[in-house]
């Protein structure tokens, strides 16, 4: 059986155009057309483009005393217009009458628990799911919203809930298999579960693409297709270096150190069920839908990829002549680190040092307690520039070519992954650009600047 699981992003749900753009690639899918007997698509919906941005100001409009009716009215006429432009009857009214309730109990109150600032952002993809699911119906086929408050179990962790993937699986075969074509193509809200305690609860931002590679794993889909805004993968940001060009294939490995290293195609979390389960995954453009994309599978090219970069990344430097020739250094770094649920992204040591980058601030009573054991040094306002490629593995003159192209900018922190699929080096903000021209220029051009 070949099925597909296709998740479209907030831009593709984000235009009575964008919908119908993604209904007719849906269509396309479900007829077929390489001639696949038994095709089947499942599809999984994100928000209508700044739709979580928004709910998630009406929840602290509400608890500051604000004009939260104001925000709701926003919210309320941008899916009004979509729904008159596909020139359809969609009914969104009991969405709107719980939203109001919950932002006026948080408004009587005082508070937004984290409990209730996921049940606002639900109504992002239940109403994207509600209204392209009618869409779909609009345009001839078969279609029923599924809520994945009824698919995805996880833990009490709101705002970043953990799965559960058996009970998950459980419930998904379950409910989707009796929808699945030629009954019904399932259109499955992204981005939420339901909590062990029975509540709403997201899985972090970004995670419709997330819940893609959930339902992909779940109903072992021969592939997942990523349909957004662009064509796939690039060499490098298409935005700023418009000589990029996108990458046919990235192994999984590959995307994942792309994706975390600041690619905005793809969502971090993605790559683990799809890795787990070897279902290969498309990046493709709802809006340029013949363009072959990038696909993602467990294949190794011997090839340098990419070349990325991650603002908003702070150096945290830290030295002890108690280091040299003694034990437990670096374990009561990262055990301070923990204590304090700050996530260390990459690492570089000497004998008497060690540095590490964060992409948020430092909290003030972390640096107290890595001062208590070393002398810290903390620098804002940093970049890290990554090169991505299983290349980087084969090819014997990267280094010497990376330097030699990065020579006039001043790096302050280097490291290679170990995996030796990545070198990562960390250059002030201002200097990312630049620098990340130079690398792409070196590796992916014959222009040498």
């Amino acid at each position: 059986m070949n099925r597909i699981v296709a998740k479209f992003g907030g831009t593709s749900m984000g235009s009575a155009k964008a919908m119908r753009s993604a209904s007719a690639i849906v269509k396309a899918s479900a007829a077929d057309p390489e001639g696949i007997e038994g095709c089947e698509i499942v599809v999984v919906v994100s928000a209508v483009s700044g739709t979580t941005d928004a709910l998630i100001g009406l929840g602290r409009t509400a608890v500051s005393g604000g004009d939260w009716e104001q925000t709701i009215t926003a919210i309320r006429d941008k899916h009004a217009v979509i729904v008159a432009e596909l020139g359809m009857a969609v009914d969104l009214a009991e969405f709107f009458v719980e939203m109001e309730q919950i932002a006026r109990g948080v408004a009587m109150l005082g508070e937004l628990s984290p409990s209730t600032l996921d049940r606002l952002q639900s109504f992002g993809e239940r109403m994207s799911a509600t209204i392209f699911a009618a869409t779909l119906r609009d345009d001839g086929a078969n279609a029923t919203m599924v809520d994945a408050f009824h698919l995805v179990a996880t833990d009490n962790q709101f705002g970043s809930a953990n799965v559960d993937f058996a009970e998950t699986a459980r419930r998904t075969n379950a409910m989707i298999y009796p929808l699945s074509p030629p009954s019904s193509i399932p259109v499955i809200t992204g981005y939420i579960g339901q909590s062990e305690s029975g509540s709403y609860v997201t899985l972090g931002r970004g995670g419709s693409d997330y819940s893609g590679a959930i339902v992909a794993a779940a109903i072992d889909a021969t592939e997942l297709q990523i349909w957004t805004d662009v064509d796939g993968m690039f060499t490098a940001d298409p935005r700023f270096i418009d000589t990029a060009v996108v990458l046919e294939q990235l192994s999984f490995s590959e995307a994942g150190e792309l994706a975390y290293f600041g690619a905005k195609v793809l969502h971090p979390k993605t790559i683990r069920p799809a890795i787990e389960k070897n279902i290969p995954v498309r990046i493709l453009n709802t809006f340029n839908p013949t363009a072959p994309g990038t696909v993602i599978t467990n294949e190794e090219r011997p090839t340098v990829k990419s070349v990325t970069s991650k603002k908003g990344i702070t150096i945290v430097n830290l030295c002890s002549l108690g280091m040299l020739d003694a034990h437990g250094f670096l374990a009561k770094i990262f055990d301070a680190f923990a204590r304090h649920e700050v996530i260390v992204d990459v690492v570089s040591t000497s004998e008497v040092s060690v540095s590490v980058t964060v992409d948020r601030d430092v909290p003030a009573e972390l640096i107290d307690e890595l001062r208590t054991f070393s002398v810290v040094d903390v620098q804002p306002s940093m970049a890290i520039v990554c090169i991505v490629g299983e290349g980087i593995r084969t090819e014997p003159n990267v280094l010497g070519k990376l330097f030699a192209a990065v020579g006039s900018v001043p790096v302050s922190m280097v490291s290679q992954g170990a995996s030796k699929r990545n070198i990562t080096f960390v250059v002030a903000e201002s200097d990312a650009s630049t620098a990340v021209e130079k690398v792409f220029h070196a590796f992916f051009s014959s222009t040498v600047l």
